[in-house]
């Protein structure tokens, strides 16, 4: 099925699980056991084919991206003026496989000269017996692309700010919106009104994906496409498990700023379990406008489930799904995240943030370092491969409060 006609399809169940409320709406009831079961189902199936169309939209923009950069490396990292990124993601991959002793010396020399550069840009030296190297540039993407399901913020309009090096980034703020002009009478001097500024700092903390133990076996079966893909795959997956949790929880003492800690409170729910349409529109307005205008949700899935059953004073649903390619899902008009570290309505929990998401700003810095324990392990006829990099996350808040959150009871 192409893209449009699982987002008709999509659609289509959506509306059969309308015609459910509606139908208990107007008989002035809630639904039936029977209803709730196939009003879940219609969803469970609505949210497999988004899943589908959205995957299908991904592959396209990423061999789009592919074939504008014509097999360019877009990480100088990768590049030296002796080997091309295309001769260094091939030994890369080789490396990954069959380690230093299935290179030719040709292909080590490769190696050798990307590990000083992780020297230089580390200030650090990976020992030789570990065999650290920068993780070719093709790999870094699927690492990303594995992290999205794990840290939904990157899905809202997040600022994504990728650096070389790992240096303290100050992020300069400034609130004037106490001050405006003024009528100049003739003859007068203009009063004299200086900005106040103000700053944040990006950090550049370390994650570790940990150990993954993969066996020679596998590592060297010819049945194996791509051991790149696999192992991007899961490192990916557990570099964005850690850096999710605290782009939501982090408080900013040794970890990332995380939205619970840096947002602020706009609304404070009349329940400790649901949410009301009039709370939603109370949240939505106690966002600046400025903000308004590009504001968008955040929100935990449980949330998400309970406001796909509200709508408002006319009766129209406050979520509304999108039908035209591309053309995202919206509650209230604005389009919507779900992040999985967000926690389900419940007391004192934050399950939703509306704002400017742009003023989020997430770091990952680039020369993620990929080590192969070959030792480690090899009397289980395994190798270790264990993986670092560097991020961190903070919301530029200069007082203005871009970005706001419901508070349950």
């Amino acid at each position: 099925m192409t893209i449009k006609e699982l987002r008709e399809k999509r659609a289509n169940l959506i509306n059969q699980a309308g015609e459910l409320l509606k139908k208990a709406e107007g008989e002035s009831r809630n639904l039936s056991a029977e209803e709730n079961t196939q009003w879940e189902k219609l969803h469970a199936d609505a949210d497999g084919l988004k899943t589908q169309y959205e995957r299908m939209e991904r592959q396209a923009d990423m061999e789009s991206e592919l074939r504008q950069s014509a097999g360019r490396a877009t990480e100088p990292q990768a590049d030296t003026p002796e080997h091309s990124a295309d001769q260094y993601r091939e030994v890369f991959g080789k490396w990954m496989s069959r380690g230093m002793n299935g290179l030719s010396s040709d292909q080590r020399s490769v190696l050798a000269a990307n590990r000083g550069q992780i020297e230089e840009r580390a200030a650090m030296t990976v020992p030789d017996a570990s065999g650290g190297y920068l993780v070719a540039d093709e790999l870094v993407k699927k690492i990303e692309s594995a992290m999205l399901p794990y840290a939904g913020i990157r899905n809202t309009r997040a600022t994504i700010i990728r650096t070389n090096g790992g240096n303290d980034l100050i992020m300069p703020t400034c609130n004037d919106t106490s001050n405006s002009g003024a009528i100049l009478a003739e003859a007068n001097d203009a009063a004299e009104v200086d900005f106040v500024f103000g700053s944040k700092t990006l950090h550049a903390y370390t994650y570790t994906s940990k150990v993954i133990r993969a066996s020679i076996e596998f590592l060297r079966d010819s049945s194996v496409a791509n051991i790149e893909d696999w192992i991007a795959g899961k490192l990916g997956e557990r570099i964005g498990r850690a850096t999710g949790a605290h782009f939501i929880t982090g408080d900013a003492n040794s970890k990332p700023e995380g939205l619970a800690h840096a947002s602020t409170l706009g609304v404070t729910a009349a329940d400790d379990v649901d949410i009301t349409y009039t709370e939603l529109v109370d949240l939505e307005h106690s966002v600046n406008p400025a903000y308004r205008m590009v504001g968008e949700w955040l929100l935990a899935d449980g949330a998400l489930k309970g406001i796909k059953k509200l709508k408002d004073g006319e009766g129209r649903p406050l979520w509304v799904p999108g039908v035209a390619v591309r053309e995202p899902d919206t509650i209230l008009g604005h389009r919507f995240a779900v992040d999985m570290n967000i926690p389900t309505p419940a007391t004192t929990a934050i399950p939703v943030y509306f704002g400017d998401f742009s003023k989020f700003h997430i770091r990952d810095v680039g020369g993620m370092t990929l080590l192969r324990l070959t030792e480690r392990y090899a009397e289980y006829l395994q190798v270790g491969f264990l993986m670092f990099s560097r991020h961190d996350s903070l919301l530029l808040d200069a007082g203005t409060h871009p970005i706001k959150h419901i508070a349950m009871a």
